[in-house]
């Protein structure tokens, strides 16, 4: 890596890092706002509101990503730009392929951060922030995301296998104990749903434990009395779009195994997949802008047009996700779509300006 390498990576990681502390500041500020609602419910408090907003700042961290990443870059690319010190890597007879090839050795140090983010900081700093959350709000003392979901209600422990996107709970294993931890019953159902009030149970296979016997029982269906509600079982659901990749594969394709409905976590799993592509695509759409004068004279338009750019990506991506999602498109096609765009527009105008 030469000098010229090093100096355009440094202006890059530089803009790129202060743009992230500064809108992260702001989603982190709002963010705790919306948090100090639940003050008071349950045992949660202000210094809980606090540290459930710290932990969830790396998952909110990965939405702004993209968009810190194409601010950072033309702000960046931009003052050097206006400083005349890209006018003089080129008049020293370096090429415009050279220069975008010094500032995608940036996006691979961008993008990499990003996959660390996404397969290790957000699983383990996600779980804990709902754990907390659901611990001190509703009174669970455990919610878990591994082979399977753990909730635990004081002396009753229950295992659902699966969570389908309609919030229908499936294969639950309801463990109940007496005081001194010996198993008192055990409800086997295949599955579960909210119908307004309660949870209703189905297809239930019930062993109760006794000294002298075990009596097995099964019915239809049943009301099934729990702490678990609908609010839950959203957290658990955004739980699981943040494990790692490997952890939504494995996911889905129980779900697929089971006849159940997986394109949502399949899309999630693409989106993890194409993101540090996205990375690349953002600093590859902000060359141009930077090199014409005419649309990025100075850093206010650079900014404006940033933000534009940012958030009609961001929005793009999620209307292509949920379009996908509703007309049972392939989760790929709708998880890469806007970023393949992105790199089309992005290599036609740098043609126009090499």
């Amino acid at each position: 890596m030469n000098i010229l390498d090093r100096y355009i990576i440094k202006t890059v990681l530089t803009s790129t890092l202060l743009f992230l502390l500064i809108i992260l500041s702001l989603y982190g500020f709002i963010a705790l706002a919306d948090a100090f609602k639940y003050v008071g419910k349950g045992t949660f408090t202000v210094s809980d509101a606090f540290y459930y907003t710290l932990l969830t700042l790396p998952r909110r961290l990965y939405d702004l990503y993209p968009f810190s990443v194409l601010l950072g870059a033309m702000m960046g690319l931009g003052t050097l730009n206006s400083h005349s010190e890209l006018v003089a890597i080129r008049a020293a007879g370096v090429s415009m392929i050279r220069i975008i090839f010094s500032v995608m050795k940036a996006a691979f140090i961008l993008a990499a951060f990003m996959f660390f983010l996404t397969e290790y900081l957000i699983p383990i700093s996600a779980n804990a922030a709902e754990n907390h959350w659901v611990n001190k709000v509703h009174g669970l003392t455990s919610i878990e995301v591994k082979d399977a979901i753990w909730v635990r209600d004081k002396d009753t422990f229950t295992k659902i296998k699966s969570i389908s996107p309609d919030k229908t709970l499936n294969n639950i294993n309801i463990f109940t104990f007496n005081e001194d931890k010996t198993l008192k019953a055990s409800t086997l159902a295949q599955s579960a749903h909210f119908n307004g009030e309660n949870w209703i149970l189905h297809d239930i296979k019930q062993t109760f434990i006794s000294q002298d016997k075990i009596t097995v029982n099964s019915i239809d269906k049943a009301r099934w009395p729990t702490l678990l509600n609908l609010e839950l079982v959203d957290v658990i659901i955004s739980k699981l779009e943040f494990l790692s990749s490997s952890g939504l594969y494995h996911y889905a394709k129980y779900l697929d195994n089971n006849g159940l409905d997986s394109k949502q976590y399949w899309l999630v799993f693409w989106s993890k997949l194409i993101a540090p592509f996205s990375i690349a695509a953002m600093l590859l759409l902000a060359i141009p802008f930077v090199f014409d004068s005419s649309r990025t004279n100075n850093a206010g338009n650079r900014l404006m047009m940033g933000v534009f750019i940012g958030i009609t990506f961001t929005i793009a991506n999620k209307i292509t996700a949920q379009f996908g999602l509703v007309y049972n498109i392939s989760p790929f096609i709708s998880a890469s779509l806007i970023t393949l765009i992105t790199f089309i527009i992005a290599s036609i105008l740098i043609r126009r300006i090499t």
